[in-house]
């Protein structure tokens, strides 16, 4: 079973996605800010990174570069609201350093829960 750790500083987000990868058979983890979702990693073995990029203390961008530098193997999805050209730059620079995976919010939930399979399946099979 994969771990999914989800990283949102909007807890009904965070809620809704730890019940809907918990329903598709996930190990979630849960943390409302960039540092606790580091503490996280640093302490378990993380298989796929959901991230918000717009949050207090360590925003997404800084949470994806630490994550990867602490557990390279580990696939980040970057998620982003805001407004569409701002979302669009963020979501843009994710990619250009690292992100497995970037998805506008609102995300459709669908969507999002095969993003997350796609994910966890290539890391488990070391792609």
């Amino acid at each position: 079973m994969a771990v999914v750790l989800i990283i949102d500083d909007d807890p009904d987000i965070r809620d809704l996605w730890t019940v809907v990868l918990g329903e598709a058979g996930f190990d979630v983890r849960a943390a409302p800010s960039g540092v606790e979702g580091i503490e996280i990693a640093e302490s378990e073995h993380i298989d796929v990174v959901v991230t918000d990029i717009l949050m207090p203390n360590k925003d997404g961008i800084e949470t994806l570069l630490e994550i990867k530098s602490i557990n390279p193997n580990a696939k980040v999805l970057v998620v982003s609201g805001g407004g569409s050209a701002l979302r669009k730059s963020f979501l843009d620079v994710a990619d250009k350093l690292g992100a497995d995976a970037t998805l506008p919010k609102p995300v459709d939930i669908d969507r999002f829960r095969a993003v997350v399979e796609q994910l966890a399946n290539a890391a488990r099979s070391g792609a």
